[in-house]
């Protein structure tokens, strides 16, 4: 009787080290989890807010007003897009033009101007950003001045807040936690 409890001592000891190991391993599986979810669930949304900010750079004109004149920059986006841009039921959508002096073009005047260093134009750009107490992510390109000196450039940047981009993450997390639920315990189990 005695070897049995010797024995069933021995047996819970293993358990005890077999089972704290993946007790300690969940929850970092389920960070990981997280951080890849939202990788994975901002590409999508970031493909898509880049082909938006082209598309709003492709109708921006810049004239040029003569040597050592400000050139004047103009935005042709018909009202039908400005209204297709704020037609998302999920995520609210701002953008914004500036002209080559940072002045105000078009779109939405509280849209935070990047501080970084100016980066070389004609190439998009991602950052995080806030707009109206809310969380947004932000596409935007610096577009060249024809004639002007390399630090003049006009900005045009769109802005989107991270609804959509939650919800996917969430989806993601079930799909892949939810199983680790049904395994953990089939585990703990099996080691049993």
């Amino acid at each position: 009787m005695a070897a049995l409890r010797e024995q069933r001592s021995l047996f819970g000891e293993i358990l005890d080290w077999m089972l704290a190991p993946l007790l300690l391993l969940w929850p970092m599986s389920i960070f990981l989890t997280y951080l890849v979810a939202q990788n994975i669930s901002d590409r999508p949304y970031d493909r898509e807010l880049g082909v938006v900010a082209r598309a709003i750079a492709q109708q921006v004109s810049v004239e040029s007003a003569g040597a050592g004149a400000t050139p004047t920059v103009r935005l042709q986006l018909p009202m039908v897009a400005t209204e297709f841009l704020r037609a998302d039921d999920a995520d609210q959508v701002y953008f914004q033009v500036l002209g080559a002096r940072g002045e105000f073009v078009a779109g939405d005047a509280g849209l935070p101007v990047p501080d970084e260093e100016r980066l070389p134009a004609g190439e998009l750009y991602f950052r995080d950003e806030t707009m109206r107490d809310e969380a947004v992510r932000v596409a935007y390109i610096w577009l060249p001045v024809p004639g002007a000196s390399g630090d003049r450039a006009t900005l045009v940047q769109v802005a989107e807040t991270l609804e959509k981009r939650s919800r996917l993450a969430n989806e993601i997390i079930k799909g892949v936690i939810l199983p680790q639920f049904v395994i953990l315990p089939l585990a703990v189990v099996l080691v049993w």
